[in-house]
C-alpha cells in the first residue's frame, strides 16, 4: 500500500510540475532532416518546472503530430515519442537570430540512423 501511495503521489508532482512549465520566446525554425520537410519551435524554459535547458517540438511537413524536444545539455536536443526517446539533434553553433542557418546532424538513440539537418531561424513569438 505504501508502494502505491508513493507511485501515486510521485505521479501527481510530476504532472503538477509539467503544467508549470512556461515557455519564454519561441525561436521559429524550418528546413530539412535529410530530404524531409520540417518545422521546428524551440524556447527556454522557465519557472523550475523543468530539467530542460531547452524544450520544443517539431513536426515533418507531411505529418502534423508533434514530437517532444528537451535539451539537458548545450547542443544536444533529444526527442521524445509516447514518452521514450526516440533520436537526438546535435546542432552547430547558432544564436537564433532570424535569418541564420543552422546545421547539425539527427541520430536515432540506436545509432543505426543519421540524417544531415539544416535549418533556418524563421521567425520569434510567444507560445
Amino acid at each position: 500500500m505504501k508502494k502505491y501511495l508513493l507511485v501515486t503521489g510521485l505521479l501527481f508532482i510530476s504532472i503538477f510540475a509539467n503544467a508549470q512549465t512556461i515557455w519564454t520566446e519561441e525561436t521559429k525554425l524550418k528546413g530539412t532532416i535529410g530530404k524531409y520537410d520540417i518545422f521546428m519551435t524551440l524556447a527556454v524554459p522557465y519557472g523550475g518546472a523543468s530539467r530542460c535547458l531547452v524544450i520544443g517540438k517539431y513536426h515533418y511537413g507531411t505529418n502534423k503530430k508533434y514530437i517532444d524536444l528537451c535539451s539537458e545539455e548545450e547542443g544536444i536536443i533529444v526527442e521524445r515519442v509516447n514518452n521514450k526517446e526516440t533520436g537526438y539533434f546535435l546542432i552547430y553553433d547558432w544564436n537564433k537570430s532570424v535569418g541564420q542557418t543552422v546545421t547539425g546532424l539527427w541520430t536515432s538513440m540506436d545509432g543505426r540512423k543519421q540524417y544531415a539537418v539544416k535549418l533556418k531561424v524563421v521567425g520569434k513569438g510567444q507560445y
